[in-house]
């Protein structure tokens, strides 16, 4: 007697619940957006949600999840990445860039949640995002101090300041898309920050005698 097997899941409702709740949070915030509102926009049933999510707070805690997996996963491949400071700074704010880019409606919803009025939504601990980009880039300023590539100053001070300039690209993009600076703005922009913490070599400081 052959054995019944299971139905495979289906990778495309699974998909498209999330992309339709993100995009329902979005427009209606977390709070207005029913369970029968996603499932008619992804086209499935209430039991396919369920079975995939168990809640409409399941939902949304996925949707938090896989942006923090992948965000996490790009943040490991940048601190295995040889280079200048610089080089590397440079590297994990263009990788932070595209990850953004590729996610804006999950980062738009983040947004949202953080700086919008209250929705209701679970706790997920946003900060995470903000902490560890913050800190990686002040170990890479300490680093480039210490090797003699970045002039002597506070390396939370350069961290900060390089921040800024990631979190402007982003904002901007999100809120004046015509004026988005894109991967050659940030870049151009850090340069500038490059050459004030760049330290003084002795022909530079020979010509300020």
């Amino acid at each position: 007697m052959s054995k019944i097997r299971s139905p495979e899941p289906d990778i495309s409702a699974r998909q498209s619940l999330l992309a339709c709740a993100t995009n329902l949070f979005n427009q209606r915030g977390y709070a207005a957006t029913t369970v029968r509102e996603i499932v008619e926009a992804a086209g499935v049933t209430k039991p396919v949600l369920y079975y995939y999510f168990g809640s409409k707070e399941g939902i949304f805690r996925e949707i938090m999840e896989h942006l923090l997996k992948d965000f996490e996963q790009r943040l490991e491949t940048c601190l295995g990445r040889k280079g200048t400071a610089a080089e590397r700074v440079r590297g994990l704010c263009d990788e932070m860039f595209s990850l953004f880019l590729e996610h804006i409606d999950y980062a738009r919803l983040v947004y949202s949640i953080c700086f919008g009025p209250a929705q209701g939504a679970p706790f997920f601990d946003f900060n995470v995002f903000y902490a560890k980009v913050g800190e990686t880039l002040r170990r890479m300023a300490e680093e480039g101090i210490r090797t003699g590539e970045f002039r002597k100053g506070n390396p939370q001070d350069f961290a900060l300041a390089i921040l800024g300039t990631l979190n402007v690209a982003i904002e901007v993009h999100l809120t004046q898309p015509e004026m988005a600076i894109g991967h050659q703005g940030l870049a151009r922009i850090l340069d500038a920050i490059f050459s004030g913490i760049a330290a003084q070599t002795p022909l530079a400081k020979d010509s300020q005698t």
